[in-house]
């Protein structure tokens, strides 16, 4: 596996991946850190072996396209953008469609992804949409408030409760600075009541249990999802008919109202948004909406929603993760290739254990992962323990 991905993304790819050129940041790699993650990281890393190396094996045409450029633009949004891309592609192999990747469009220019099954020809092209630069830097005025305050607590031994303000100004600093010296002084509680945010300083340590809150994030992320899809749309006018697909990178999941409604609901609101671009491009037929890979606390707690012009999924995948599936066509509908679309969706869950199976891997994740060995043991005078020491199997 290692020698693979070494040989797909070349040897000194993670190299410059890593080191920031003209302030564009490569692609985080902790998700795929096994060493540090534990057994996530590790079936990430299988998850992105196993799509790339299907791809290579089944000679998919257009692969070394992808890899080309992912050797060439190892930043953030390009390396996101062509894994989503290569796991759509092997997708659409597994659900019986022939497959090419960055096709050509008739008036010149790549797209993303063709797919072919039966008399069904399917254009895709692909967006993920990440966090706008609002969010960011919201993001950052946060952890710049939380390193202040725990600079505080190693300085003076305190600790705090309550709310961090939108902005960490000077005077908020210095307000805080104040009060934690007080504290510290006085042995006192000191509260700090300043730009809509109120905190309070306690004597101890911050083991003794510092709770603070951001100010609650609200932006309305509909209208920048709609540029996005008429950004596509027009891109997509020379392929003659094409279908969009949004995958959600932290604009819309799992922060806006949007992702709080259920999925019914989900379906309907992306249906009324999207009329209006199904009337100004009709080349396009359809729009699928995707979460990305999120935590959840329950996982198998799949959902199936078919409504009037839509289908909706939640979908537990490979190491417990979900993702939420919107899948919307325009009033002419067009069967097979939304079907296509929708059994992409809905059978998600599938496409890395055929992957594995068709890598020579024919029981999947299980057969490469094993349960720890139970702790060896070591006789003492008081009988026979667990032993203290690291024992390989």
């Amino acid at each position: 596996m290692i020698d693979d991905l070494e040989g797909f993304f070349g040897p000194s790819w993670l190299h410059k991946a890593v080191r920031p050129v003209n302030g564009v940041a490569g692609p985080t790699m902790g998700r795929y850190f096994a060493s540090l993650m534990g057994i996530g990281a590790f079936e990430t890393v299988v998850g992105l072996w196993a799509r790339l190396q299907y791809l290579v094996d089944a000679a998919t045409p257009g692969v070394g396209h992808l890899r080309r450029n992912l050797r060439a633009n190892p930043v953030a949004d390009e390396f996101r953008h062509h894994l989503a891309l290569a796991r759509l592609a092997v997708q659409a192999k597994v659900a019986g469609a022939r497959v090419i990747l960055e096709p050509s469009k008739p008036q010149g220019g790549p797209g993303d992804l063709r797919a072919v099954r039966a008399s069904s020809d399917v254009f895709l092209e692909l967006r993920t949409l990440g966090p706008d630069k609002k969010f960011l830097e919201y993001n950052q005025q946060v952890d710049q408030a939380q390193a202040f305050l725990r600079q505080l607590e190693h300085r003076h031994g305190v600790h705090w409760d309550g709310e961090l303000p939108h902005k960490p100004t000077d005077q908020w600093r210095e307000a805080v600075s104040s009060a934690a010296q007080k504290s510290a002084a006085d042995s006192a509680i000191v509260e700090v009541a300043l730009e809509d945010a109120t905190l309070t300083v306690r004597p101890g340590p911050a083991s003794a249990g510092t709770v603070v809150s951001g100010p609650v994030w609200a932006a309305d992320q509909g209208p920048r999802l709609l540029r996005a899809l008429v950004a596509k749309a027009v891109k997509t006018e020379s392929a003659g008919a094409a279908w969009l697909w949004l995958e959600d990178a932290g604009a819309l999941w799992p922060l806006s109202t949007f992702a709080q409604d259920s999925l019914p609901r989900k379906e309907e609101t992306l249906r009324q948004a999207l009329d209006p671009l199904f009337d100004a491009h009709p080349h396009v037929l359809g729009v699928v909406l995707t979460s990305g890979q999120q935590r959840v606390g329950t996982p198998g707690n799949d959902i199936d929603h078919i409504g009037h012009r839509g289908v909706a999924f939640r979908r537990t995948l490979p190491g417990g993760l979900m993702r939420e599936s919107i899948v919307v066509h325009r009033r002419l509908a067009v069967p097979g290739q939304y079907l296509l679309m929708a059994e992409m969706c809905a059978d998600e869950p599938a496409w890395l254990g055929r992957a594995l199976d068709a890598l020579g891997v024919p029981d999947g994740l299980a057969a490469l992962t094993i349960r720890p060995a139970p702790p060896a043991k070591r006789w003492s005078s008081e009988g026979l323990r667990p032993s203290s020491l690291y024992l390989p199997s």
